[in-house]
């Protein structure tokens, strides 16, 4: 460099060096970008000068690419009804209600994934103890791909119930006491898609309370229809 070379036109030199180092560096990666597989991450560091010092702060910005999966089961929020006692609310007050599962077989459950299953005729029954309870005279029909009648389950077989012990003992208290009975309401699948029944403690109606009944649901009904065509008028 000449000595007469001033400082004005040394740091000109010295800008222009860099810049050409920058564009060269630009130009190396654009080169090499393409042949990089796209499912692997790469980090683009950008060297910015903080300003009123002389620190570089290095900001890393990552860029993942977009994974094309499977889209994610939507949470179900309703239960599906597999069928409903409708003898149970005519025959019988309700006074109190209980969820409880029940022990099935792999045959029952495809069978009432089908809809052969009738509550009509159930009841439910408590253990002598009162340490659990049994679901009798439901009816779940047969399997037709069981693959054999050895394979085959009993259609009218008696099916234990899933149920705390102080509820099993407190329900059969007031069987034995107040001389109630339990009946099954419905089956349904809960939202981990297990078979549950649901199920009550009745007392018994005579023939003047079903009148009642049906009288409070024509009354009901006329009422609904009423207001629904005052608000269609």
């Amino acid at each position: 460099i000449n000595k007469t070379m001033n400082w004005a036109t040394l740091r000109t030199l010295s800008i222009a060096a860099l810049l050409l180092h920058a564009c060269m560096h630009s130009i190396s990666c654009s080169a090499f970008q393409p042949l990089i597989h796209p499912s692997r991450r790469f980090v683009n560091i950008s060297e910015n000068r903080v300003t009123g010092g002389n620190k570089l702060l290095q900001s890393a910005t990552t860029t993942s690419t977009v994974l094309f999966g499977k889209k994610k089961r939507e949470k179900k929020t309703k239960s599906r009804v597999i069928c409903v006692n409708r003898q149970a609310r005519r025959n019988f007050e309700i006074i109190d209600t209980l969820e409880a599962g029940i022990s099935l077989l792999g045959t029952e459950v495809k069978a009432i994934r089908e809809g052969k299953m009738n509550l009509s005729d159930g009841f439910v029954r408590a253990n002598k103890r009162g340490r659990g309870a049994g679901l009798h005279n439901v009816h779940i029909g047969t399997y037709a791909h069981a693959g054999g009648s050895y394979f085959q389950h009993e259609e009218m077989r008696i099916r234990p119930l899933l149920v705390h012990k102080r509820e099993a003992m407190r329900w059969s208290q007031q069987v034995d006491r107040a001389g109630m009975t339990i009946v099954p309401l419905k089956a349904y699948f809960d939202l981990k898609n297990r078979v549950k029944i649901e199920i009550a403690l009745c007392k018994g109606k005579n023939v003047r309370d079903k009148r009642d009944t049906i009288k409070e649901r024509d009354a009901k009904r006329e009422s609904n229809r009423i207001i629904k065509n005052f608000r269609l008028g």
